[in-house]
């Protein structure tokens, strides 16, 4: 090798090896400015909840914000709306729900997204089962106290929801279908709206998540007489569970997961997905967690993803049975 050619090999070794000589601009880290996270229900409620101990932790873990947006509006399909049309780089998020993903876009019409297509699941993050709610002085003292009575020929009982479409509605529907009672649906604009008219005993029941129901009970203004838990481990001790003890399959477990626009880089999606992981998996966040009647998850987008469809054909499947259809 000539020795001009040598002496200039060694030259650019010794840059590179002391930093001075750049091939091209560095890449900058994933994320270098804040990320927003889309809430479609309002503050105060389970995906909420569970949405701001998520963003605390990952703000935490990538020294950067995360920040919740509340864009609440048709079961979610609000804030789905927004992030389907956000750029794919990663800071737009947003927590997907069960009825955003799996139940609106069969039962609702004019619904402009598909939860697979339009959207990159990035990961799983929990669940909670809901609980047969009535007021505190409600005559219902059981669940078949409540049966009973709605399959009287003149009586009639109302259930809240969080709005048609939601987890809730399409549970007070199967339930109305599997126990055969009269019943009518009275919707309203998220739990907290469809919580005072319960306590006030405008509406006879809800299936009320434990982390809005609990504190009620323990304020004595609400009762529960059930749960709709698909597993006796989770959920209030020594609460009769609908699916095992009365109807059997019975179960509404609404969850939450991750989510970005579609294309977000498979590089982004593993970062927010290990962290992810890590956040749900540690002691501390369980411990959390737990205390509001949530139940945490990890896996892989592509677990998320199947999690998605299964959820989809089950929620389809009630749909069809109960005869929903939201204009």
């Amino acid at each position: 090798m000539p020795l001009k050619r040598r002496s200039l090999l060694a030259a650019a070794a010794l840059c590179a090896g002391t930093g001075l000589l750049a091939a091209s601009p560095a890449v900058a880290a994933y994320p270098d400015k804040p990320v927003t996270i889309y809430v479609g229900f309002s503050a105060g409620g389970p995906t909420d909840m569970v949405a701001r101990v998520l963003a605390e932790k990952l703000s935490q873990k990538f020294g950067q914000s995360f920040v919740i947006d509340n864009r609440a509006g048709a079961s979610g399909a609000v804030a789905a709306n927004l992030v389907k049309k956000a750029p794919a780089d990663g800071y737009t998020l947003m927590l997907g729900s069960s009825s955003t993903l799996s139940i609106i876009p069969f039962v609702q019409k004019g619904i402009q997204y598909d939860s697979i297509k339009d959207f990159t699941p990035i990961a799983l993050v929990a669940s909670y089962p809901y609980y047969l709610t009535v007021p505190a002085n409600s005559k219902f003292k059981t669940y078949d106290d409540l049966v009973a009575f709605g399959r009287g020929k003149d009586n009639h009982l109302s259930y809240a929801s969080a709005g048609n479409g939601a987890v809730n509605h399409l549970a007070g529907e199967w339930f109305k279908n599997d126990t055969r009672i009269n019943a009518l649906h009275v919707p309203y604009k998220g739990d907290s709206a469809a919580i005072t008219d319960l306590i006030a005993g405008r509406v006879d029941f809800a299936f009320l998540a434990g982390v809005v129901a609990i504190p009620q009970v323990t304020a004595g203004k609400l009762r529960i007489l059930a749960s709709a838990s698909a597993s006796p481990d989770r959920g209030q001790k020594d609460t009769l569970v609908i699916g095992q003890q009365k109807l059997p399959g019975f179960a509404a477990e609404p969850w939450n997961g991750l989510m970005g626009p579609a294309g977000v880089s498979a590089d982004i999606v593993t970062q927010l997905n290990s962290a992810v992981n890590e956040i749900m998996g540690s002691p501390e966040v369980k411990a959390k967690l737990l205390t509001l009647d949530q139940y945490p998850f990890t896996g892989s987008p592509t677990q998320f993803t199947d999690f998605i469809q299964k959820q989809s054909a089950h929620w389809a499947g009630v749909i069809k049975k109960s005869h929903i259809v939201l204009d």
